[in-house]
This record gives C-alpha cells, structure tokens and sequence, in this order.
C-alpha cells in the first residue's frame, strides 16, 4: 500500500509545465538550428550562436521546470501521518 493517493502523486504542478513546455520547445528549435543552416528565413538565424543560445536557455528552463516538482515531491513526502 503507497503513503498518497494516486491522483494526488500523479500531478505535475501547473508552473513545472508552464516552464517546461517552453524548455522543450527552445531544445527543439536549437537542435533544429544546429542541423541546417535557416539564414534565409531571418537574418538571426544566420548567426553563429543562435543554437547555442536557444540550447543554453532550454537547460535553463527544464532546471527551472524542475524545483515546483521536486518541491512537490518534497511536501508530499513530508504529509503529516493523519493525511496518509
């Protein structure tokens, strides 16, 4: 028998996705930069460190994404013993 209910464990808060979906998106859009040269859509995709701007921010963003869920792993871990 677990220590939560199922639907309480299997939530992902709203500001985990709200900074992940955007760090997915970044990652995508840098390994897509990284591929192929896009210089003749936009003149700042033909510079040289577009990619790895988007990438670097990407990391940002997943790591950031990360805290609400670690944090709520956190607090259901700590639950007092009545809840459980």
């Amino acid at each position: 028998m677990t220590n939560m209910p199922a639907a309480r464990r299997a939530t992902v808060p709203i500001s985990a996705w709200l900074l992940g979906l955007p760090g997915l998106a970044c990652l995508f859009a840098g390994l897509v930069l990284l591929a192929g040269d896009f210089s003749d859509l936009h003149p700042l995709l033909a510079e040289s460190g577009t990619a790895i701007v988007l990438i670097v921010s990407a990391i940002a963003l997943l790591g950031s994404a990360a805290f609400p869920v670690v944090l709520r792993h956190l607090a259901d871990a700590d639950a007092p013993a009545a809840d459980q």
